[in-house]
């Protein structure tokens, strides 16, 4: 049975663990709303126990007004609240997106526009009257979700636990509560905290953001005068968008922007990436230790490339590729062209080995057979492009669209598509073994017979994917969206399925011999035929699943629901159905179990 608590009288069922701070008491649920049937978070204030203290109450209860409140779509709306023998619980609206810490890289751009939406939340935060001061951002505080729309990122601020309203400059606390290295000097100092005070918090996040920064080595960044020195780690950031950053840092707030709204007006027109194709041009003219011979000799071997079949494209017809001149230059003597625009454009069969073509526009263009191997492909627009064939094995797409795109073939082995757009997109019979497609967006993507043998796949969409057939030994695809998936015969021995969502899917003679599904939910999945020998199902769903003549032998399904399942046949030898729910099932022998 399950440690966790029991709310079922309130109205939830935890599903898991979301995290804890055992110092404060506090732990986090995932649960669902029993009525409604729709996910919640719930946090738990247990101040009867870890020596919490009960006068911790009054804090709790003002965030519960605060959140009553507010109305925005960056916050998650606050649901209910009731009181246990242990504590007191929060329920408040779900967001299935991962923090700014554990969420992997951003791209500058991107950056920005987390920037400009927290700006937002805080605008409407200062608004409020009195204003509301959050006291308390930092990246475990902004969740960031990017699985649908790769043009707009939905930012949530959470966590009012610290926050305080006041009139005008917010009065002084009690105590210092905040998270070091991204409080301010006042708030450190217990000063008066005024609607500069967040900026500071949401400088220093960002700056964790651009220079890889654990937020736990923050420290590591700010002196004996407790400025952040970070211009060192970003040469390439304009000159406009670091001195934004050093006045959303400035130790003394009077140099800070004056509120949320200055801030972003500031930030809206500001280019944050440096433009060095200018300077990079401009070098390679100047005559430094032989570089110009060096250069001009690369640019001659590159030119007999392109009258040559392998580069498909010359000088002379780069306009009605609407390719700029620089850039294309660019791209022929280093190698690299960022933001290139290549839309619609002939690259069939070429070398672009180690090519550095981030965040390049190549929507419709034709790779076929194309040498990307280890190409740096991060953000690209690759939407509807033609890469059956190619070689994209150690490439890497992270958060790049591939949406609708033809990857038939296709080599992407040790490919980093982590958060890619794959909508839609054409990968029958694609090598992926070992890549990384975590959070990967790959809803209706087809990849029939794919191999994706010990692929990470966490945390992906892969709703109504068709997956039949497919090479997914070892596989890691915890909480993965798999509902309506066609995985037919699909070899998924030994791989990670832990509370993925496999409600409808077609798993008709799959193999799933040692496989994880703990938690996972199967309810009314067909699983027909399918191999589950020494799979792991403690606390699985397969509510009304359809398990005819599957094999379970040695399974354990200690907890888990199988209540109105088709069992016909099936074999439950040496399978471990302590705590099952088995209501309603017909048994092996036809027998319906009461």
């Amino acid at each position: 049975m399950s440690n966790f608590p029991d709310f079922s009288s309130h109205g939830y069922q935890i599903e898991r663990e979301l995290g804890h701070n055992r110092a404060c008491g506090r732990v986090t649920y995932l649960a669902i709303d029993t009525k409604t049937h729709l996910p919640v978070v719930i946090k738990q204030f247990q101040f009867a126990q870890f020596n919490a203290s009960w006068s911790d109450y009054d804090s709790v209860n003002r965030e519960i007004q605060m959140l009553r409140q507010l109305n925005h779509p960056s916050i998650p709306r606050y649901l209910d609240s009731f009181q246990t023998t242990a504590g007191f619980c929060l329920v408040q609206e779900y967001k299935q997106a991962p923090s700014l810490a554990h969420s992997g890289f951003f791209n500058v751009e991107e950056i920005k526009q987390i920037a400009a939406a927290v700006l937002e939340v805080l605008i409407y935060l200062q608004q409020q009257i009195p204003a509301v001061i959050h006291r308390d951002i930092k990246p475990e505080n902004i969740l960031v979700d990017r699985s649908y729309d790769r043009d707009r990122l939905n930012v949530y601020l959470v966590d009012f636990g610290f926050a305080r309203s006041g009139s005008g400059e917010v009065a002084l606390s009690s105590a210092v509560k905040g998270t070091l290295g991204f409080m301010p000097p006042e708030q450190l100092f217990n000063r008066q905290l005024t609607e500069a005070s967040d900026l500071y918090s949401l400088g220093a996040t960002l700056i964790c953001l651009l220079t890889n920064t654990k937020s736990t080595e923050i420290g590591n960044l700010i002196d004996e005068t407790y400025t952040i020195n970070f211009k060192h780690l970003l040469p390439n950031l304009s000159q406009q968008f670091i001195k934004w950053l050093e006045k959303m840092v400035a130790p003394n707030l009077k140099n800070r922007f004056a509120n949320a709204a200055a801030a972003l007006v500031s930030l809206r027109p500001i280019d944050v990436v440096r433009n060095n194709t200018t300077a990079s041009l401009a070098s390679a003219g100047k005559p430094s230790r032989g570089k110009t011979s060096i250069h001009l000799t690369m640019f001659a071997c590159f030119l007999t490339l392109c009258s040559s079949s392998l580069l498909m494209f010359t000088l002379s017809n780069h306009k009605k590729l609407a390719i700029p001149q620089d850039g294309f230059r660019q791209l022929l003597v280093t190698n690299e062209c960022f933001r290139c625009e290549l839309t619609g454009a002939d690259l069939k069969q070429i070398n672009l080995s180690n090519a550095k073509l981030a965040y390049a526009k190549l929507d419709g263009a034709n790779l076929t057979g194309a040498n990307l191997r280890y190409a740096y492909l991060e953000g690209a627009n690759l939407g509807d492009a033609k890469l059956a064939y190619a070689n994209l094995g150690g490439a890497k797409l992270s958060y790049a669209n591939l949406g609708g795109a033809n990857l038939i073939g296709t080599k992407l082995s040790y490919a980093n598509l982590e958060g890619a757009n794959l909508l839609g997109a054409k990968l029958i019979g694609g090598k992926l073994g070992y890549a990384n497609l975590v959070s990967t967006n790959l809803s209706n993507a087809n990849l029939t017979g794919a191999y994706l043998w010990r692929a990470k796949l966490g945390y992906s969409y892969l709703n109504n994917a068709n997956l039949e057939r497919a090479k997914l030994e070892g596989a890691q695809l915890n909480d993965a969206k798999l509902e309506g998936a066609d995985l037919a015969a699909a070899d998924l021995s030994d791989a990670n399925l832990e509370r993925a969502d496999l409600r409808g899917a077609d798993l008709e003679n799959a193999n799933l011999e040692g496989a994880i599904l703990e938690e996972t939910k199967l309810w009314g999945a067909y699983l027909e035929g399918a191999n589950l020998a020494n799979a792991d199902l403690n606390n699985a769903d397969l509510r009304s699943a359809n398990l005819s003549g599957a094999n379970l032998s040695g399974a354990y399904l200690r907890g888990a629901n199988l209540r109105g399942a088709n069992l016909i046949g099936a074999n439950l030898q040496d399978a471990y159905l302590a705590d099952a729910n088995l209501k309603g099932a017909t048994m092996p022998d036809g027998s319906v179990h009461k």
